[in-house]
């Protein structure tokens, strides 16, 4: 599930660089396809984050009840969750303005220069946010071999 998961930020990162490569190079009055393309992007990367969330949820509740609740391992699980989470949202926030904006630059009420602006922090948001999720899915990894085995 973890490499799902990583699998489908890395998805939502190179959706958000071919979106915009649609977006540069569409003549204008063209923008369907950067449009669609924009839509299967966000879909897929507010799917990643919000499921990356819910798995560190999960695995976090199943390692404290196999550790008997052990308070170094509660402190672990915590730390995964302080450190993704908040990258996780701020890369759902930031791809979610940035096509709403994307909205505005259709119909002349917003600036390009935003629009692209909020496509280099959405890029840089869910980069960030992979490399933060990579790290705590792979100590997640260790807490769920030594406390879950079978």
């Amino acid at each position: 599930m973890a490499q799902f998961l990583l699998i489908t930020t890395l998805l939502s990162i190179v959706g958000i660089i071919a979106t915009a490569v649609l977006g540069f190079t569409s003549p204008p009055g063209h923008v369907a396809t950067h449009i669609f393309c924009a839509l299967g992007t966000v879909i897929v990367g507010l799917f990643s984050q919000s499921m990356t969330m819910f798995f560190f949820i999960g695995t976090g509740k199943e390692i404290k009840d196999a550790a008997k609740n052990d308070a170094e391992v509660v402190q672990r699980t915590k730390a995964f969750k302080n450190k993704v989470f908040p990258t996780a949202m701020y890369a759902m926030a930031a791809l979610m303005v940035t096509f709403i904006m994307g909205g505005g630059v259709a119909s002349g009420k917003t600036p390009h220069w935003l629009h692209i602006t909020l496509f280099a922090a959405s890029a840089a948001m869910y980069g960030r946010a992979y490399w933060v999720q990579l790290q705590a899915m792979l100590e997640n990894a260790a807490l769920m071999e030594k406390y879950l085995r079978e």
